[in-house]
């Protein structure tokens, strides 16, 4: 978290992506959907988690902006409603590049000399551990998908590819990850998809916002898995997690179900430790 001073009071802001409050990202989605700029919307999440808002210029403000703030600072010994202050706006605008950890920039390969700006989702702590939808109770994942299995990879990979074509598929994308059992049973997977169709849009992309960032800090943490994914149509996707699922289980029929069952974790760790194996004999026979 961020400190800041302001007239000698002290407030805190998100320094990063886990550690913005689930009010705070359905704020965020509801400003993605708005066609702002890219800065602007650092400025609308500086002003909302401090709980601020600016007040109507006055003459007298001259050229600087009036916030009122109602965040509760610690360095107050009394409870007061708000705080007023005047903030020069390259003051503002400092404040503002505190939530530069949202926005991604790329060079435009098509215009070059020209970056565009994104957000960048690397939210890994699961905003809804439980979720309750039309009287059901969901179990959602832990923080990173620590906990998901490897069957369940398998089918959230497949989905999510399968997203780009049909966007209605995020609901069996998130019945994949949220699951009324407590475990994950692939035969319920299309009812418990029809049951989370009926959640907020606003909260299923932010499920999809975690979904995406946990997937990035996994590959981070394992690039010699990942790093060579390619982009297919849904039955070629589908049919690579069934060949690396036979990889795994070394063409052996009775280890393939206790492999998809098993945590998606032991998977990574053995496939990352096969292929260091295969790069160091490689490595050996090319010094020869």
């Amino acid at each position: 978290m961020h400190t800041i001073r302001i007239n000698d009071d002290t407030y805190t802001l998100p320094g990063s992506w886990d550690e913005l409050t689930p009010k705070q990202l359905l704020y965020l989605v509801k400003l993605t959907k708005s066609d702002i700029p890219v800065e602007q919307v650092k400025v609308y999440m500086m002003l909302y988690c401090l709980k601020a808002h600016v007040c109507r210029h006055k003459k007298i403000f001259k050229e600087y902006v009036r916030i009122r703030i109602w965040q509760e600072s610690p360095t107050v010994r009394f409870y007061v409603r708000h705080h007023s202050c005047l903030l020069h706006p390259e003051e503002v605008s400092m404040l503002a590049n505190l939530f530069d950890f949202l926005i991604c920039s790329e060079e435009d390969s098509s215009l070059p000399m020209r970056k565009y700006y994104h957000l960048t989702p690397d939210l890994t702590s699961n905003p809804y551990p439980t979720i309750h939808c039309r009287l059901w109770k969901f179990i959602g994942p832990e923080d990173q998908l620590l906990d998901i299995t490897f069957e369940q990879f398998m089918y959230l990979q497949t989905y999510l590819d399968a997203m780009r074509s049909d966007p209605t598929k995020i609901d069996h994308l998130l019945a994949c990850l949220w699951h009324r059992n407590k475990v994950f049973d692939i035969n319920q997977l299309d009812k418990d998809a029809a049951i989370l169709h009926h959640l907020p849009e606003d909260r299923k992309i932010l499920m999809y916002w975690y979904i995406l960032g946990s997937l990035s800090c996994m590959a981070n943490s394992y690039p010699r898995i990942f790093s060579g994914e390619g982009k297919g149509s849904y039955g070629r996707v589908f049919d690579a997690q069934l060949r690396l699922l036979d990889s795994l289980a070394q063409s052996d029929m009775t280890k393939k179900p206790e492999i998809r069952k098993g945590l998606l974790l032991d998977a990574l760790y053995s496939m990352d430790e096969s292929i260091r194996r295969k790069e160091e004999t490689e490595e050996s026979l090319r010094n020869r």
